[in-house]
């Protein structure tokens, strides 16, 4: 699966990137951690921005993809709650599509101990769907989460919220971005992505895919990202 993670997950939108060197998260001179790294999908274009980074990945077979995709950045198989932070050690942090994985409690007060200064956080997700665009295939796929008697899909939460990483009193919020995308997928393509999900099943996985085929073969996908930036507070401890 962690292959198949790499192959499947689409990639941020540049303007992400560009909105963080903006903000200052990342860039030149910055010393950044990253939380679940993943496949690197984030890792690797904050490299390119000239960061230093450390990326936090606890699946080891996820770190070696890591490892080869983003060789500049310095891996290191732990989960936040169980890594070894040295404290003021980093500029800023960030989480794409895995801070709503961490423990809260354990993980605000852990980076903010580990941030120097004023040090950012930055916290973004893919949302995979949009509620204002309503598609065939999307009509499609909410059957199948009907089937399962819940009100919606997990999938299109994004999550943590501000006031989730505002809690506590470590961090205050500075920014919020949100911006809409699509991307065109075959039905070989939705499938693979599908099997990522960790609420989906390989049956449900297969039955997006057959909805791509008889569809015609390929569907525009709308997704969204949001985007959070808060700031550490001083004087917390």
């Amino acid at each position: 699966m962690a292959t198949e993670y790499a192959r499947a997950r689409p990639p941020y939108p540049d303007i992400v990137f560009e909105t963080l060197e903006q903000a200052g998260v990342i860039g030149p001179g910055r010393r950044v951690l990253e939380v679940g790294a993943g496949a690197g999908l984030a890792t690797r274009p904050i490299l390119d921005r000239g960061s230093e980074v450390v990326a936090l990945e606890p699946g080891r077979q996820l770190a070696s993809i890591l490892a080869e995709v983003a060789p500049g950045a310095d891996v290191v198989v732990a989960g936040l709650e169980d890594a070894e932070l040295v404290d003021d050690d980093f500029d800023s942090a960030v989480a794409a599509t895995a801070m709503h994985w961490v423990d809260l409690s354990v993980g605000l007060p852990k980076l903010h101990r580990a941030l120097r200064p004023g040090g950012l956080l930055a916290v973004w997700r893919t949302v995979f769907g949009d509620d204002t665009v309503q598609t065939d295939f999307r009509t499609r796929v909410g059957a199948i989460v009907a089937r399962r008697g819940k009100a919606g899909d997990g999938l299109r939460e994004a999550r943590p919220t501000v006031d989730e990483l505002t809690a506590g009193g470590w961090f205050e919020h500075l920014r919020t971005e949100h911006w809409r995308w699509s991307i065109e997928l075959d039905a070989e393509e939705v499938g693979r992505l599908f099997a990522t999900f960790s609420d989906w099943t390989t049956a449900e996985a297969a039955e997006v895919e057959q909805a791509v085929v008889d569809l015609g073969g390929r569907v525009t996908e709308h997704y969204q990202t949001v985007l959070h930036v808060v700031r550490r507070v001083d004087g917390v401890s």
